[in-house]
């Protein structure tokens, strides 16, 4: 008796464990290999928050490589998620494109998930995600050509100047500069948008130096599309007692004394989404698809603290009067991608 209840405990046992060892072997492995690292306050960041969230709610695995700006190692670090998961989430995709489509040909039975473009080629196993960059922009745009002339806010001088800061001039950064003069110009024609770039994403320094240029030109609200270099901007504003417009995430935490807003590019969102739909089988594995205003991907973050305090109630109004014909169509934003 004792026996045969001894061998039907090791019986339960074993199959529980094989239980466990099938249920991991079903567990989706997915891998985001960043050319950079995590703490960039914006794509690597949110990437990461939202494969995590995927863990928690969808049951994933998950691994993170990153790049830390290594480009002569990134084809091997792109190799390695490839041998590792199953949807590989490359981010941002252009900086892997001179060896993409020659390991994505090596691994036909990944998926590929490249970030923030158009991939090159077209490989059956290779799905783009890009943004509206400049549907989000263009909000920012009002927002600051709306308060630019107003006199009786602190820190706003009579000048037609805004500024911003970008980190390269490529087809990205450039896209939120354009929706963002769209969205200036539409409050008015005359507005003198100046841009300076960084060529770093990684160089506060640079964007302090640079944005201290942009106030000493005249302008009293400069919007920093760089990455970490745009923390410089807001350290600017600082000194100069001026305004700062955030990108990628909510920035008031980096000064809420002059940060109005930030303009969120939500690349968290977009890998939790897809890696959804993956699970269930309704994920494309191939084509493009965009996040914009209407699908949550890019917006500005009406609800931070910066926003409602810094921001008048008619100016908030106007954007979201603006974002709602953006998504039924009655307003047109040009992209530049």
């Amino acid at each position: 008796m004792h026996r045969t209840i001894k061998f039907l405990g090791v019986a339960a046992i074993a199959l529980m464990s094989a239980a466990t060892v099938a249920s991991a072997a079903d567990k989706l492995s997915v891998v985001q290999v960043a050319s950079g690292a995590l703490g960039d306050g914006g794509i690597f960041d949110s990437g990461d928050a939202g494969l995590k969230k995927a863990v928690t709610d969808l049951g994933i695995d998950y691994k993170l490589i990153e790049g830390q700006q290594r480009s002569n190692l990134l084809s091997d670090f792109l190799s390695e998620a490839a041998d590792s998961g199953q949807v590989i989430f490359v981010n941002p995709g252009y900086q892997f494109d001179s060896f993409l489509p020659d390991i994505a040909g090596q691994h036909a039975d990944k998926t590929f998930v490249y970030t923030d473009g158009v991939a090159p080629g077209e490989a059956p196993n290779v799905v783009s995600i890009s943004y509206a960059e400049h549907e989000g922009s263009y909000l920012a745009g009002i927002m600051a050509a709306m308060m630019t002339t107003r006199t009786d806010i602190p820190g706003i001088n009579d000048k037609k100047v805004l500024g911003i800061v970008g980190a390269f001039d490529n087809p990205v950064i450039n896209n939120f500069i354009a929706g963002f003069k769209q969205g200036a110009a539409s409050v008015d024609p005359a507005m003198d948008v100046q841009v300076r770039y960084a060529g770093s994403y990684t160089d506060p320094a640079k964007g302090k130096e640079l944005a201290l240029s942009l106030y000493d030109a005249g302008a009293d609200i400069v919007y920093q599309v760089a990455a970490t270099t745009g923390d410089g901007v807001i350290l600017a504003a600082k000194e100069r007692k001026a305004w700062a417009i955030g990108v990628d995430t909510d920035k008031c935490s980096q000064g809420p004394e002059v940060v109005l807003s930030s303009m969120i590019k939500d690349v968290g969102r977009s890998y939790y989404e897809y890696v959804k739909d993956y699970i269930a089988g309704t994920a494309p594995k191939s084509g493009k698809i965009e996040f914009g205003l209407s699908r949550g991907g890019v917006g500005m973050t009406y609800d931070s603290a910066c926003t409602q305090k810094n921001v008048p109630a008619d100016v908030i109004a106007a954007m979201k009067a603006a974002q709602e014909k953006i998504v039924s169509g009655e307003i047109k934003v040009t992209s530049t991608k």
